[in-house]
């Protein structure tokens, strides 16, 4: 089941409605060395606090209480900075699928979301096919529920976005979508990792549409400032201060 809601989702990015794949800078210059462990790594001794509670998705006091509770298993878990860090993690593995960035990919997804990811573009490279995309906007980025099941943490995050996206074959021709029609996606990223250990990075860990997925293209791109850029220059992002 997992593989199949999984497959789907990606299976959107080479359809006519392309909502999940960015072809738009993140901040790191090609000199500059990325470092998976550092997504959502370094020390933090914040406290939860009220103004934390903004970054929950809606209203829901049983997701706000849920990231109480999380928050006092991984004590040194700062959810702005996860934000900040979830952004930015948006960009960068929807960026790599689309260019076929194998070991960007490797460094930030799970084995299993992987393996998904990585038939998706064999097939698409067995066709000769290019991806072209572009972000519009990141308009909502936030956390949907947070737990801890047996010594893994898992934080599900709300993504909505515009992007217009489109494949072209080999000659460069238009083949399906249009580079200058955005579509909403909305989807629920979870990523994980394991409580306590050395290793800050989280990973992609499940890709699921929400109820707000498949929405009406909106041929007017929205003018609002780009949100999809990192808190720093250096496209490392963190849940916890350096």
């Amino acid at each position: 089941m997992f593989e199949v809601v999984l497959y789907a989702a990606i299976a959107a990015i080479i359809c006519v409605a392309f909502y999940s794949v960015l072809g738009k800078s993140v901040g790191r210059g090609p000199e500059d060395e990325f470092n998976p462990d550092e997504i959502f790594g370094g020390p933090d001794t914040s406290r939860l606090s009220s103004s934390d509670m903004a970054l929950v998705e809606g209203d829901d006091m049983d997701d706000a209480i849920g990231l109480r509770a999380f928050s006092r298993a991984e004590p040194d878990f700062n959810p702005a900075r996860f934000i900040d860090g979830a952004k930015t993690a948006y960009s960068m593995i929807l960026e790599a699928f689309a260019s076929g960035d194998r070991d960007t990919l490797g460094d930030l997804l799970t084995d299993d979301v992987y393996s998904v990811y990585e038939a998706a573009i064999v097939d698409r490279e067995a066709q000769s096919l290019t991806q072209v995309t572009d972000l519009g906007r990141l308009r909502t980025s936030q956390i949907s529920n947070a737990r801890v099941e047996d010594g893994v943490a898992y934080i599900r995050v709300l993504y909505e976005a515009e992007i217009a996206s489109a494949l072209r074959d080999a000659e460069g021709e238009l083949v399906e979508g249009d580079p200058d029609l955005l579509a909403s996606i909305s989807e629920y990223w979870t990523f994980e990792r394991k409580v306590g250990s050395k290793d800050p990075a989280w990973r992609l860990s499940e890709v699921e549409p929400s109820e707000g997925d498949a929405l009406p293209a909106d041929p007017t791109p929205d003018t609002a400032p780009d949100m999809t850029k990192p808190a720093s220059d250096d496209g490392n992002i963190s849940d916890k201060e350096d």
